[in-house]
């Protein structure tokens, strides 16, 4: 199908280029980006035309494609989806091009293939979407070419700085009389570039060559903020570089992500505790930034051994409590999924200073910090939602009679009281993606955790991801989008067969280089972890290392998966594992901590498994000493730290923090290669990594002592130390590792490739 039903969707360039949204200046009440997510600080004034601006910019859409092709056209709005009006040529080697001249703004269009059989096509170049009406198209976005423009040349990170070259260049001005200005932004201060650091390197036409030379900067993340000016004072969008200086790069993939519920983590500031009428479990308890910030310069979350942090959202939350899903409860927005202000922090965790000071405290120490982003809804008292009705879906109540949670995927309520965003509506999509880049610039995040990722369209998540690469990574900085499409496992069928299609399907969809870079692991959970909550037979430890493999050959192979054991929407591991009838409770007869040793060794070898899996695993706070309880609320206590625990509790948290630091020491655990060398029932060992990076990681499942038997690969046969114990074993072709019952060990293999 075409692009559109012709004029009848046709946008209105007043409204791309004018829109005004009232209510979201969040702090202070003025936006640094419009609502097509365009960098807005700069100029102070109106941008001034020259004398001989018309009105148009240029703009130059390009496909490639080397094999014989039909004539190919450009048809979009601007001229009304004409099939013939606007064509590609091609240059002889397999590239067409088409130069256009447009108002600023943004435009949907497809590619018409002349005579072919599927003439109208999406452009596989260019992933940003733009629907016109409810036609999915390519979209086309004319920036204002009155204002200079900044790129990035090239880009080098350094051991402690960043070697970059930047071009300016502008249609209406002499790059003689360009100019350049720069400043260096570090956690709270921020200062200009000196002229050694920024130099003008050259100047031809109407551009402008400069260097940018940083060295000596002290250990964290940096920002560098670059803006040119021409003779009329307009002022190009400003250009960011962010960039860390660190011992040893980061790898997403290397990471170990610690969620945590701001509200129940810690109470780092009494002043800003509230009292609610809500149902116990369901109102705020006092946790904060400032909780978090103190746990992280107390060192808890290097001694754990994780380097990111998870946190729900930040938006400011309703004063009052609403009806919880069963309609007889009072819950309060203690979690923040129920965002009534689009840019501003909630007074109850400590506001826009404390999660400044927390996000400079994280990055002081090398911890990225990831927010909660949803994207799905809003809560009925946001503004967006009295003044943009149109922007949000007219939909049934998710799980109600004929209202599907998947067959109504795209429109249905969460709750009624939570009006479901209509992303195929350019100004909401635009306005939505203008307030995540907001977050990310202003408070200097990381990325986000994406909530209900399929109950939106795929066209928010590849515009979203579009707009945070071209904004955040010109200096090579990944910024990690993870996402949550939750899917179950089909128990009755393999990887390829039946459900199990449609899980991994569904989940990869969203991943890719345009799109997010990974997701939870949803089907691992399923059919991996919670395998360790008894002895079922043939659920046992090669049950759990195929589905293991399955993970890595079923999603997309850059893929960051996140597997994880508990979360924040789970029964607690401890709970299913001690007190599996009462999981499900929700306001009363509610577990208490296991009276047993059992339920922890099982989290215990869980946890052993999921730290040697490739990608950035999750650990749900409280978790790391075996937190208990039963469903949404009672799985999201208050966290307890130090004497607050139990004897075995305390115990707990020091192996998984072995556990953890093993993980970190080991490059072979976080890779992703993978040679299983036994599994059965009870015992698994796997290979992870190569050559001097080559690490054996094991498990026992069962309540008996048994010596894990496997043949060792002869290029890696020799000594080998357990990180966690300090034993040391002589693996041959017969290696035999002795293992204690529900026990791990994480080898070594001190003699590397040989």
């Amino acid at each position: 199908m075409r692009g559109s039903s012709r004029a009848r969707f046709s946008l209105a360039w007043a409204l791309v280029l004018t829109l005004v949204v009232a209510g979201c200046g969040g702090e202070g009440g003025s936006s640094d980006l419009d609502a097509s997510g365009s960098d807005t600080t700069a100029p102070d004034v109106e941008v001034v035309a020259p004398p001989d601006f018309d009105g148009t910019c240029p703009v130059e859409l390009i496909y490639r494609n080397t094999a014989a092709t039909p004539r190919v056209f450009a048809a979009g709005e601007w001229n009304d989806f004409a099939e013939s009006a606007d064509e590609l040529i091609d240059d002889g080697t397999g590239r067409y091009a088409l130069e256009l001249r447009l108002p600023p703004g943004l435009y949907g269009y497809k590619l018409f293939f002349q005579g072919a059989a599927d003439p109208w096509r999406l452009d596989p170049d260019n992933a940003y979407r733009v629907f016109v009406g409810d036609v999915e198209n390519s979209g086309l976005r004319v920036r204002d070419c009155r204002r200079p423009l900044l790129r990035v040349v090239e880009s080098t990170r350094t051991p402690a700085g960043l070697d970059a070259r930047v071009a300016v260049s502008s249609l209406y001005a002499d790059s003689a009389k360009l100019e350049l200005s720069g400043s260096l932004r570090s956690g709270s201060s921020e200062r200009a570039l000196s002229a050694a650091e920024l130099t003008v390197e050259s100047r031809s036409d109407a551009t402008l060559t400069a260097h940018v030379a940083l060295g000596s900067l002290a250990a964290g993340k940096h920002t560098v903020v670059l803006s040119a000016r021409d003779p009329l004072g307009n002022e190009s969008e400003r250009l960011l570089l962010p960039f860390w200086v660190e011992e040893s790069p980061f790898e997403w993939s290397d990471a170990v992500i610690y969620m945590a519920m701001t509200d129940r983590f810690r109470d780092g500031d009494v002043s800003n505790d509230v009292t609610l009428a809500a149902a116990p479990g369901a109102s705020f308890e006092g946790g904060d930034l400032q909780g978090l910030r103190d746990a992280i310069e107390e060192g808890y979350f290097d001694d754990l051994g994780v380097d990111a942090l998870w946190l729900t959202p930040f938006n400011e939350n309703p004063a009052g409590t609403w009806l919880d899903a069963g309609g007889d409860r009072e819950v309060a927005g203690y979690h923040g999924y129920w965002p009534i202000e689009p840019r501003t922090v909630d007074p109850r965790i400590g506001g826009p200073d404390a999660l400044h000071a927390m996000v400079e405290a994280a990055h002081a120490r090398g911890i990225r910090v990831l927010m909660d982003l949803v994207a799905n809804h809003v809560h009925e008292e946001h503004p967006y939602f009295a003044l943009h009705p149109s922007w949000f879906n007219d939909g049934c109540v998710c799980g109600t009679d004929g209202c599907d949670w998947t067959a109504r995927r795209l429109d249905c309520l969460f709750r009624p009281y939570m009006p479901d965003v209509n992303w195929r509506n350019t100004e909401a999509s635009e306005q939505l993606i203008a307030d995540a880049l907001w977050w990310l610039e202003t408070y200097d995040l990381d990325g986000f955790r994406i909530d209900a990722v399929k109950h939106v369209d795929d066209a928010a998540i590849l515009n979203l991801a579009t707009r945070v690469r071209e904004r955040f990574q010109t200096a090579g900085t990944r910024y990690f989008l993870m996402g949550e499409t939750a899917m179950g496992w089909d128990s009755g069928s393999g990887p390829t067969e039946g459900g199990n299609v449609e899980n991994y399907q569904t989940i990869s969809r969203y991943i890719g280089p345009d799109a997010l870079d990974g997701q939870f692991d949803f089907v691992l959970y399923y059919a991996g972890a919670l395998q360790f909550l008894n002895d079922d037979p043939g659920r046992g430890m090669a049950h759990i290392d195929y589905w293991s493999q399955a993970s890595l050959s079923q999603y997309p192979g850059d893929a960051i998966m996140t597997p994880y054991v508990g979360s924040h929407d789970t029964a607690r591991f401890i709970t299913l594992a001690a007190n599996p009838g009462q999981a499900g409770n929700k306001w009363s007869d509610l577990p208490g901590a296991p009276g047993e040793a059992l339920p922890y060794d099982r989290m215990y070898t869980a946890l052993g498994w999921l730290f040697a899996l490739p990608g950035a695993p999750l650990l749900y706070y409280g978790d790391e000493y075996g937190e208990y309880g039963a469903s949404d609320p009672d799985n999201r206590h208050m966290m307890r730290f130090g004497a607050q625990l139990s004897a075995v509790e305390t115990s707990q948290r020091a192996r998984v923090s072995a556990l953890l630091r093993a993980r970190r020491e080991l490059p072979g655990l976080r890779s992703r290669e993978w040679t299983t060398l036994l599994a059965t029932e009870t015992l698994w060992a796997v290979l992870r990594g190569a050559g001097q990076d080559a690490a054996v990681a094991l498990v026992n499942a069962s309540g008996g002592a048994e010596d894990a038997v496997f043949d060792m690969p002869a290029a890696l046969r020799g000594e080998a130390t357990d990180v966690l114990s300090g034993e040391t074993f002589e693996l041959t072709a017969q290696s035999r590792v002795p293992m204690s019952p529900r026990s791990v060990r994480y080898l070594r293999v001190a003699t590397g490739a040989r």
